[in-house]
């Protein structure tokens, strides 16, 4: 339930920050929190679990946000974008979902350990970053999902 109420969240974070809060400030705020949120998420992803597919989806959302925040700037503040900045940012956002697929067949025990970890996680250990759990200690993160 918690990353569908974390999409929720985005949903009402890209109306605000894109139709109520004047551009491009609306756009330069979103997309640096997004930056932050994701490069942050990246670091704990890869020292936590050794994912390494997961952690550069991190990674390349991070970089892919810097990027809209660096367009906002020049005047094209997302979705106001230049059509060579759609074919840029539509590219970039299949790379993602694309990596976590070939994390989640790659390393299918550790993504299914992760699975089982979320069931209980709430959009603020998400927004946080507890919803990575540590897999690098395969026994230590067992005994932390039977609990």
């Amino acid at each position: 339930m918690a990353p569908a109420l974390y999409g929720v969240l985005f949903g009402i974070a890209f109306f605000v920050f894109g139709r109520l809060v004047p551009q491009p400030m609306g756009a330069v705020i979103l997309w640096s929190a997004i930056a932050i949120q994701l490069s942050l998420g990246a670091g704990i992803c890869w020292r936590r679990t050794g994912l390494p597919f997961a952690s550069v989806a991190m990674f390349h959302g991070s970089v892919m946000s810097v990027c809209l925040v660096v367009l906002a700037l020049m005047g094209q503040p997302f979705p106001n974008l230049a059509p060579g900045s759609w074919v840029f940012f539509a590219g970039g956002a299949l790379v993602g979902p694309v990596l976590f697929l070939v994390e989640s067949r790659v390393n299918r025990v550790k993504w299914a350990e992760w699975g089982r970890y979320m069931e209980h996680k709430s959009v603020w250990d998400i927004l946080t970053g507890r919803h990575i759990p540590d897999l690098r200690d395969a026994k230590r993160a067992i005994e932390r999902i039977e609990r």
